[in-house]
């Protein structure tokens, strides 16, 4: 299964180590392929607790839009699993 970071898809598998090493590996190819790269955030839940790696915040509204948006995407995807 690849995660493509054009579209956020769900793991269905949450314990599935190697799908989550699968999508940081294409994150990286588009980090690595891009003109430019200015901020990331990645949250994990790792033995239970989630972690958060980002890079220096700078834009603030910028970070809750995106965040904003996530939530919307997550929301939504919750709701199909309810049907």
């Amino acid at each position: 299964m690849t995660t493509s970071i054009k579209e956020i898809k769900s793991i269905v598998d949450g314990k599935n180590k190697k799908d989550m090493l699968e999508g940081l590996t294409e994150v990286k190819q588009a980090i690595e392929e891009s003109s430019t790269a200015d901020s990331m955030i990645v949250m994990i839940k790792l033995n239970g607790d989630y972690v958060r790696f980002s890079t220096s915040i700078e834009n603030t509204m910028e970070l809750v839009a995106q965040l904003e948006l996530l939530k919307y995407d997550v929301m939504k995807r919750m709701k199909k699993e309810d049907m």
